[in-house]
């Protein structure tokens, strides 16, 4: 770990989605506890949409924090502003359009890719998607679609969540209805929809995984619960939010240096859910870090 820098005595601030709070309840705990290790408080801001970070950056007061980490993606323009600010801002598990801000995050969409990988080796030829609007839904959705096309699946069709439980729930209702035959296996874009697809697979008495395979992305103690046993990617929590925290310190040390954007691969954790041909060992996934 780099040294630390001066402390500047003011917190750092943190823009957080209130479902990213609920989904990753030990997020805020190995953030702030990096950050208080480094001689630095948290001033939390949590919004409930993405689309709500540029008010949220907006009304930070530059003087009153030492920088920001935003694990909601800001618009470029926002960026921009921050940038001519002079205010450090580093992105949390999403990145901008370029190399234009600091970044740590997972490989979104190499997640998506191995978990469609996994379910075409298998033998599953006909996919769900439960996809999402925000970046990150997009970018692990997109790998998992140009993995399957790649993989000559025969039918591919997507639907959108808010990754919320019922709305993973609601789009296994809209897949059935609009795929004959049925799917085989879903790939939701995070764990809260793929409990909700699955739930819902149980209540209409599809056996999951003989005749539905139900795959999440995100590895959260929810999918880990005996009752699901969810197969997903685990993304790294300790080293994002470890990198993070360094990454945005040097920032405020040196404001000159350059861009530097972190990606770091999730866990394959196979659980109950997915039907496979044979044992599949635990692989952490990723592309090269770019920087």
């Amino acid at each position: 770990m780099p040294a630390s820098p001066r402390s500047t005595g003011r917190p750092v601030a943190l823009i957080i989605a209130r479902a990213t709070l609920l989904a990753y309840p030990e997020l805020l705990p190995e953030l702030a506890g990096a950050l208080h290790a480094r001689g630095h408080g948290v001033l939390l801001q949590v919004i409930d949409h993405e689309r709500e970070a540029d008010a949220a950056l907006a009304a930070l007061d530059p003087g009153g924090v030492a920088g920001i980490i935003a694990a909601v993606r800001p618009s470029d323009a926002a960026i921009a502003r921050a940038a001519a600010g002079r205010v450090p801002l580093l992105l949390y598990n999403c990145h901008a359009a370029g190399p234009t801000v600091d970044s740590v995050s997972c490989d979104h969409a190499a997640c998506g890719e191995s978990l469609a990988a996994l379910l075409l080796e298998a033998g599953h030829r006909r996919f769900g998607i439960i996809g999402a609007s925000a970046l990150v839904g997009v970018e692990r959705a997109g790998g998992a679609v140009a993995t399957l096309r790649k993989g000559r699946a025969l039918t591919i069709e997507t639907v959108r969540g808010d990754y919320s439980y019922a709305s993973g729930a609601a789009a296994l209702d809209e897949l059935f209805a609009r795929m004959k035959p049925r799917p085989s296996a879903i790939i939701a874009v995070n764990d809260a929809m793929a409990i909700g697809a699955l739930d819902r697979a149980r209540a209409l008495q599809v056996r999951v995984p003989r005749d539905l395979s139900v795959v999440g992305i995100d590895g959260t103690q929810a999918a880990r619960l005996p009752s699901y046993e969810l197969t997903t990617m685990r993304q790294p929590l300790h080293r994002l939010a470890t990198t993070a925290v360094d990454l945005l310190l040097e920032r405020i040390a040196d404001p000159l240096r350059p861009v530097e954007i972190r990606l770091f691969g999730g866990e394959m954790i196979v659980g109950r859910t997915a039907r496979l041909e044979r044992p599949v060992r635990r692989l952490t996934v990723a592309r090269t870090p770019r920087g």
